[in-house]
């Protein structure tokens, strides 16, 4: 029979992998000079969702294509078609 440690290892690095993810993002939008961090973004199937004032979000949506372009050059984000 199998321990729970054993069983609970497979989820041991999905955190970390979410975790990843989110930082990657955030250093996208940096080179696009705009601020986040990491507990202002949520990754829900295609779409990031960012929690930001709105003067943000407007920066954001200005340059949407350009953000979600570089963020499907990133192997794990390839899915990625939208940004709010």
């Amino acid at each position: 029979m199998l321990q729970i440690s054993q069983l609970l290892a497979r989820f041991k690095g999905l955190a970390n992998n979410e975790k990843i993810k989110k930082q990657l993002i955030v250093e996208v939008l940096e080179k696009n000079k705009i601020s986040a961090h990491l507990n202002q973004i949520t990754i829900s199937k295609n779409t990031i969702i960012v929690k930001t004032p709105p003067i943000i979000k407007t920066e954001i949506f200005l340059k949407k294509g350009e953000i979600i372009n570089q963020i499907n050059k990133i192997s794990g984000l390839e899915g990625i078609k939208q940004v709010q």
